[in-house]
């Protein structure tokens, strides 16, 4: 089960999931686990999208409804997620999507 640290990560990455109008996202994040390796892979990606667009949410100058901004909530969500993969046995996904960045 996808375990977050604060309460504030699991708004933040259902947040960006909408904003992304992704579907397959927001029900992997309700479920709070992913079932095989395509999930796997598709959780990894979806961290990596949420960064793009928090970038450019920041360029845009648009605001969150988070104080500590995205970069503070994104290296939580890196931490919460890398760690779940790699506890459920999908480092090799998570770190297919990091050597694709």
């Amino acid at each position: 089960m996808i375990e977050y640290k604060f309460k504030e990560e699991s708004d933040y990455v259902l947040y960006y999931a909408e904003k992304l109008q992704d579907s397959r996202a927001i029900e992997l994040l309700k479920q709070k686990e992913v079932k095989d390796s395509s999930d796997a892979l598709y959780l990894s990606k979806l961290f990596w999208r949420i960064i793009d667009a928090s970038i450019e949410d920041e360029k845009s100058g648009i605001v969150l409804p988070w104080s500590e901004g995205a970069e503070f909530w994104n290296e939580k969500l890196m931490n919460s997620l890398s760690g779940y993969l790699e506890r459920a046995g999908y480092e090799s996904e998570w770190d297919r999507t990091v050597d694709e960045q």
